[in-house]
């Protein structure tokens, strides 16, 4: 699938995302997350010290996150003009350390300082996007 709508992408630079998955259980299951808009698909960064992504972790490389999966940014502001969310649904995957998840990291170190000095590796996972959704910022140019 094509990027979200031009008058969206630049909620695609915010500081955090929340995804959205269901658990083993099947309850559902929210945490946020450090991401990068890829071009084609989302890059998101697992913080492995969260008990969440931990049991996500445990899903083998290269394995999908269970069904259709929601990741979220938002724009808060008092002045409720400036509100906006863009919704990103599809499949997640894992990705297995290889060439992808090399430029991930790179992507997300590039959008996040931390990232270069960690010595411990976030896991990856690939949101390949099926349909955006939003609501835009009224004052969106």
């Amino acid at each position: 699938m094509t990027g979200p709508p031009a008058n969206y992408a630049s909620l695609l630079r915010a500081r955090r995302g929340y995804l959205g998955t269901h658990g083993r259980d099947g309850t559902a299951e929210v945490m946020p997350v450090c991401f990068t808009w890829a071009g084609e698909a989302i890059w998101i960064a697992l913080d492995v010290r969260r008990p969440t992504a931990n049991n996500l972790l445990k899903i083998p490389r290269g394995g999908h996150l269970g069904p259709p999966v929601c990741f979220i940014v938002d724009r808060w502001d008092e002045d409720w003009s400036k509100l906006g969310w863009l919704q990103a649904r599809g499949t997640a995957t894992v990705l297995d350390r290889g060439e992808e998840s090399e430029r991930a990291m790179e992507a997300l170190a590039s959008k996040y300082a931390q990232y270069r000095k960690r010595a411990r590796r976030p896991s990856i996972v690939r949101l390949d996007v099926e349909e955006w959704r939003g609501v835009e910022p009224e004052d969106a140019v």
